[in-house]
């Protein structure tokens, strides 16, 4: 996956970040399957309010392939 550049924190202004992850077990499920491989979430959090300013799904692969009409 592309790496997106995050130069401020939208909230505070804040330039310093930490990375953190949400385990699989509490992660992002398919919609209608909430047990099973779920997706690890990686949160891009700003040292200076603690803000979580990106989140990503690590594996976008197990989501399934399901398009749903917005």
């Amino acid at each position: 996956m592309k790496e997106i550049k995050i130069d401020a924190c939208p909230y505070c202004g804040g330039n310093e970040f930490v990375k953190g992850a949400t385990t699989a077990g509490n992660g992002i499920f398919p919609v209608g399957r909430m047990v099973g491989n779920g997706s690890p979430l990686e949160h891009t959090v700003c040292t200076g309010c603690g803000s979580i300013v990106r989140t990503q799904v690590l594996r976008v692969d197990k989501l399934g392939r399901e398009k749903e009409a917005w």
